[in-house]
């Protein structure tokens, strides 16, 4: 858990009611928060943009504009969109007031009057929530780093390696005995191997790294996209894929990795006497854009679908290839979305791929960290 350091943090209390702002800011300073004060939502945008707080205690009945409506200008700025802001009032009281307030993009609602141990713990919690996120952040971007001085440190050393197995061969020619020859396409190979790890790790610290800001994605353009890339493969293997209608989702250009890993794999994992039939679908429900990709493969047991979604972790030898990556990267990525994915499929019996993204866009600063 997260340890809580008052000293450290900032807090801005807003309220117009004077003698309840001072002694909410007088209890907070007793056990150590710093507090800012604002009184007007116009004097909390301005506080705000001097110095960022850690937490914003805001009013909901402010004189000038609605604490709500200050909240949604927080949250549709880029600079502030992240703030923790909890909304307080004596006199919005109704659950559809506070619905209304938190779907606005508040993180809580505290109806007043409030016990004084009730309002530190609050604060206490949201602080430490505030922290773990930060960490989890922070943690993140070390793994970018590591991965990325790994890629380039071990990549390097491998082309040598790649590049003095192919000058050997060629040097030697036709009179190279044939088990050296069978000795250096193992070092080739292994090489090679290597190489697709290397970049694989690289690719998954960075699956939910990349552009943060959703934007709206045809799906059904996307889907040609994906299918032309995979021309090859679905022309070699007989592949037909089907779709319903698509829809236009909130998200960002990796999504593209997620269906064209998913149709790849639907691809690769086929029965050997039987082409891929594969069909996508979409339906809304509750909020969600829930998809579907159902192929009749080779299938999965039960017992392995979460297995799957795990990091270098494979279900066949090396008679298929791959590195047992693609699907922590889509299970990355569809969490950086706010959404999930799960499978259904029996051994023999075909797979179906289920993927449900969130109507409204997320934070994706937020959900990164997974």
């Amino acid at each position: 858990m997260a340890e809580v350091t008052p000293g450290d943090c900032l807090i801005l209390n807003v309220d117009d009611y004077v003698p309840g702002r001072y002694a909410r800011t007088r209890l907070l300073q007793q056990v150590g928060y710093r507090v800012l004060e604002a009184s007007t939502g116009q004097e909390t945008l301005d506080a705000i943009e001097l110095e960022k707080p850690d937490l914003v205690l805001l009013d909901v009945n402010l004189p000038d504009m609605s604490g709500v409506d200050v909240c949604k200008r927080l949250r549709s700025d880029p600079r502030t969109k992240t703030l923790t802001i909890v909304h307080i009032s004596a006199s919005s009281v109704l659950a559809g007031q506070q619905v209304n307030a938190l779907n606005s993009g508040a993180d809580g609602y505290l109806v007043e009057p409030i016990d004084p141990a009730l309002l530190l713990a609050t604060v206490n919690a949201y602080i430490r929530a505030r922290r773990a996120e930060e960490e989890m952040r922070r943690l993140n971007e070390e793994l970018h780093w590591f991965s990325f001085r790994v890629s380039h440190d071990l990549n390097e050393p491998l082309r040598t390696i790649t590049s003095y197995a192919q000058l050997l061969k060629r040097r030697v020619g036709a009179n190279i005995d044939p088990d050296a020859r069978v000795s250096i396409d193992f070092i080739e190979e292994g090489a090679a191997k290597m190489r697709t790890f290397i970049d694989g790790l690289l690719q998954y610290s960075q699956a939910a790294a990349g552009s943060n800001e959703a934007r709206p994605i045809d799906c059904e353009s996307m889907l040609r996209k994906v299918t032309g890339d995979l021309t090859s493969s679905i022309h070699d293997s007989g592949a037909q894929i089907t779709h319903d209608p698509l829809p236009v989702v909130a998200g960002t250009s990796q999504l593209e990795y997620v269906f064209q890993n998913l149709l790849s794999n639907a691809i690769k994992y086929r029965k050997p006497d039987k082409p891929p039939i594969i069909h996508i679908s979409a339906r809304q429900e509750e909020g969600s854009w829930l998809f579907s990709v159902t192929d009749n493969g080779i299938g999965i047991d039960p017992k392995y679908r979460e297995r799957i979604f795990e990091i270098f972790q494979r279900l066949h030898g090396s008679e298929i290839p791959g590195a047992g990556i693609g699907l922590a990267m889509v299970r990355r990525i569809v969490r950086a979305h706010g959404g999930r994915i799960w499978v259904e499929s029996s051994e023999g019996g075909g797979s179906t791929f289920f993927l449900k993204l969130p109507v409204e866009p997320v934070n994706q600063g937020n959900a990164a960290a997974v």
